[in-house]
């Protein structure tokens, strides 16, 4: 199998943009997703460490701190470059000057850092402060101290829970999908930039409580309520047999580990007769590559997985990503892909990969639209750099960067299944999962 190197420094995840400084939305009609990172902009899991955003941390290298006398960084010798330093001169020189605050030259430094990282043109390319570097590489571990909320930006860049997790502080103290965050122990969370920056206020130490202040677009009503902070274990693998035929895997994210879960989830619909297999990734913001592509491997036989086309080192690169010959399933089972606004970046790439090799149907909505993947440098200070290191390519050889998944059928949820999480929809709510075994009962080897 042809994956992701970490040794080599290629990424392996994928990420959600910030939100925009300038109040305008993310890129891709404002919805969201981040490190590969295959993972959507800044999804996020409110606990202690961190959110699920960037899909992760693979291929992580650290940058040699530098000489405090000499930059070390040469820059060409045109007129257009000499005019661009000498407006940066005088920009620097002003604030240092005239700023009301008389900052250091290492507090100078830091916002040039900070500044020049944030504003490259792709929203999965930012400079995370060691605080927040730390949540996220927690994060992936899939163990939390928080309340159990996932969220991410919405379209109108509010912050939004889109799922609930089960048995947490969130689901006791009622918590549900489509509220949206107005403040935390009392301070306002409308100017925050990106998901990390919320977390930071929603953690603490476990058995602590925090204060939210929601609201709910559903009752049109404002409300405070507190909740303890508990240690929380995502379950990113869940299954059951739909019918005798039929099988179901909910993956809630790609966090590490997550493919020997998946491995183990369809080995046990197989033991129990599963013909066929619906797949649920609706709210996965993405993940880790290695893991997705772990996954993918399991079900296929030799073939080509993604094509990535990059940028490394200061040279364009290419690279194929494969399977082996081995096959974990039969070859004539099929899948349904169900995904939604919020399957992004991992999740894109495994939902399009089945598709693209006549394998599967894709039910649901349009998907965010994450056809990136960044590198995540750590910086000596233990800060990070997320860069936007190349575009992916599905087998077909089309790019959903800033487009998403257009599914095979598009299927909606009702009105009453607003506020809900995933597993808690009933049967008659949720017709996407209905669309899904009709169409696999459909199939040669499905039940009637």
């Amino acid at each position: 199998m042809n994956q992701p190197d970490q040794a080599s420094g290629l990424p392996d995840v994928f990420t959600q943009p910030n939100r925009s400084s300038t109040g305008k939305p993310p890129s891709h009609l404002g919805r969201t997703i981040l490190v590969i990172l295959v993972t959507m902009a800044l999804t996020f899991t409110l606990t202690v460490s961190g959110g699920v955003f960037v899909l992760m941390q693979a291929g992580v290298s650290l940058l040699p701190s530098g000489n405090t006398g000499s930059l070390g960084i040469q820059f060409a010798g045109d007129e257009e470059t000499r005019a661009a330093l000498d407006k940066f001169r005088s920009v620097y020189n002003t604030l240092d000057e005239n700023y009301y605050k008389d900052l250091t030259d290492a507090e100078m430094l830091a916002a040039m850092t900070s500044g020049l990282v944030n504003e490259m043109d792709s929203p999965y390319t930012m400079y995370l402060d060691a605080e927040q570097t730390q949540q996220i590489a927690e994060s992936m571990s899939g163990n939390y101290v928080g309340i159990g909320a996932i969220v991410s930006f919405n379209t109108t860049l509010q912050i939004e829970i889109t799922e609930v997790i089960e048995d947490s502080p969130a689901e006791a103290a009622d918590l549900r999908a489509g509220d949206i965050f107005i403040a935390v122990n009392g301070e306002s969370v409308e100017m925050i930039q990106d998901i990390t920056q919320l977390a930071i206020l929603v953690r603490g130490e476990e058995g602590t409580q925090v204060e939210l202040e929601m609201y709910r677009p559903s009752a049109n009503k404002r409300f405070k309520i507190q909740v303890e902070r508990r240690s929380i274990t995502s379950a990113s693998v869940s299954h059951r047999m739909l019918d005798p035929m039929t099988g179901y895997v909910r993956i809630s994210e790609f966090s590490t580990g997550v493919a020997d879960l998946f491995i183990r989830a369809v080995e046990d619909l197989k033991a129990q007769g599963a013909r066929h297999i619906v797949f649920d990734l609706r709210n996965n913001s993405g993940g880790l590559a290695n893991e997705v592509i772990a996954m993918l491997d399991y079900l296929l036989p030799k073939t080509e997985i993604a094509r990535i086309e990059g940028r490394q080192d200061g040279k364009p690169f290419s690279q194929k990503w494969t399977s082996d010959a081995s096959m974990g399933v039969p070859d004539d089972m099929r899948y349904a892909m169900l995904i939604n606004e919020f399957s992004a970046s991992a999740s894109e790439l495994f939902t399009g990969c089945l598709r693209d090799l006549d394998l599967a149907e894709v039910i649901g909505i349009q998907s965010f639209g994450k056809g990136s993947g960044t590198l995540t440098y750590n910086l000596a200070d233990g800060s990070s750099v997320n860069v936007t290191n190349f575009l992916y390519y599905l087998p077909a050889g089309s790019s959903i960067e800033g487009i998403g998944l257009e599914p095979d059928q598009i299927v909606e949820l009702p009105e009453q299944a607003a506020g809900k999480s995933i597993p808690q929809l009933t049967a008659e709510e949720d017709t996407q999962l209905a669309a899904a075994v009709s169409h696999l009962k459909s199939l040669p080897g499905g039940v009637s």
